[in-house]
């Protein structure tokens, strides 16, 4: 390629080393959606945290997935709940995503909610909510890899998503232009 030059490890300074904040911003460079999982505890107390590792596994059958923290406040509940929610948050909406990024605060009565088919709380203007049955669990770490499959959806073909980039908040730009057509707006995959 013209233009462009390959950058070893050793040349921007850092040796290659992982350190623990090296890897955080490494991670925030990738661009991701903001969602809000929520899910009820045994006596019936709604949970809800701020997670932008909730993404798409399978089509079929229906499976997504999130990572809780194990230092979280609710890990009791997303380690042994059956069931839980994901509300995707659209632009602007900052306020929803800090109050659920706290910790040991009633983060659902501050706001309306609706309680979905599976008795977990689902956000009002979300751009799309899911209720999942969870199907697996897994270690990931300093983090516990939640797998559910997806037994009611709603969805919305308008607005614009939350974005999380470099520790900020973003929008997309609604001006910008598709770098190329799609065919297939749900995802490409190039062979």
């Amino acid at each position: 390629m013209s233009g462009s030059q390959e950058i070893k490890p050793d040349q921007d300074g850092s040796g290659g080393e992982v350190s623990r904040d090296r890897l955080r911003r490494a991670f925030g460079t990738f661009a991701t959606g903001v969602t809000v999982i929520g899910a009820r505890r045994a006596d019936g107390r709604l949970v809800g945290m701020t997670a932008n590792s909730f993404t798409s596994v399978s089509l079929e059958p229906p499976l997504v997935l999130f990572c809780p923290a194990r230092s979280l406040a609710a890990f009791d509940v997303y380690s042994t709940a059956k069931h839980f929610s994901a509300s995707v948050l659209p632009a602007h909406a900052e306020t929803s995503s800090n109050r659920f990024a706290r910790t040991k605060t009633a983060k659902w009565e501050y706001g309306p909610h609706l309680v979905g088919k599976t008795g977990t709380p689902l956000l009002p203007g979300a751009l799309a909510t899911f209720e999942c049955e969870v199907v697996a669990r897994h270690d990931g770490g300093d983090h516990l890899i939640v797998v559910g499959r997806v037994v009611q959806l709603k969805a919305t073909e308008t607005g614009e998503p939350l974005v999380f980039f470099r520790s900020r908040y973003r929008a997309l730009d609604s001006q910008a232009r598709l770098v190329a057509p799609v065919s297939d707006p749900w995802f490409v995959v190039w062979e």
